[in-house]
């Protein structure tokens, strides 16, 4: 009988990736693409560079109900469609658990492909497709438009609802590129591994993050309203207390 030893890698805390609140990316024209150099300008930016010369522009916004997220791969130079893919995932309670949950959600979309896959964690640990009726993934290759090259490479649109999630300013985030040339995956946490289709553990993923804490985002009516609701509630208690010191 095998005896197998497994031991917990340790991993250095990477900084998180900052998303930004925007009022124009309700605009964005869903063709998997720069449309026009100025589409995602009013996003967050991250730049990931790896060893090999991989350069991914990663763009992030929310907006009301949705999360945006664009990834720019401009490093991956060969066009393999149907197979270059992206896939990124959130963590929605962010409890980082060894195995995939029911909070864990990943969506992935494949070069060349109009419609992503969206797929939740289960109870025995793996992932299993659901449907997304406001979730959008799609891929194109690039074109003159692109922000940071004019060289052809792939690259990839997501909207993500962010009800089904549930709205919070903090989630585990995980982000993979699979560049199917070299068939060789670019992940964050950089120093987050992935040689398969299997998505590594959320135990490894890093956060994504709204510093001014705009991202559980309120409509003006509902606000009002739990304004209001504070407000009787704040009245009733200073009554309750009046009362009590008359006697």
């Amino acid at each position: 009988m095998a005896i197998v030893f497994s031991f917990d890698q340790v991993y250095a805390i990477p900084d998180p990736i900052l998303i930004t609140q925007s009022s124009g990316l309700h605009n964005v024209v869903f063709d998997g693409k720069w449309t026009h150099e100025t589409e995602w300008k009013q996003s967050s930016h991250n730049l990931l560079s790896y060893d090999d010369d991989m350069v991914i522009h990663l763009r992030t916004a929310h907006q009301e109900n949705f999360i945006y997220v664009f990834v720019d791969p401009i490093g991956d130079l060969t066009l393999d469609k149907n197979l270059d893919k992206a896939t990124i995932c959130f963590d929605a309670k962010n409890n980082k658990s060894q195995n995939p949950d029911s909070d864990d959600y990943c969506f992935s979309v494949s070069l060349n492909q109009e419609h992503g896959i969206l797929t939740q964690g289960t109870s025995n640990g793996n992932y299993e497709m659901i449907n997304g009726p406001e979730f959008i993934a799609t891929s194109n290759i690039s074109d003159e438009n692109d922000r940071y090259t004019k060289i052809l490479h792939p690259s990839f649109e997501f909207r993500i609802p962010i009800e089904l999630l549930n709205r919070s300013d903090n989630y585990g985030f995980y982000l993979s590129v699979y560049d199917a040339s070299s068939d060789k995956f670019y992940s964050w946490p950089e120093n987050v591994t992935r040689e398969s289709s299997q998505i590594p553990s959320p135990s490894e993923w890093g956060d994504i993050v709204s510093p001014d804490k705009s991202l559980p985002e309120m409509h003006l009516p509902f606000l009002i309203f739990t304004i209001l609701i504070f407000a009787i509630i704040l009245v009733q208690s200073k009554q309750k207390i009046r009362l009590f010191n008359s006697f």
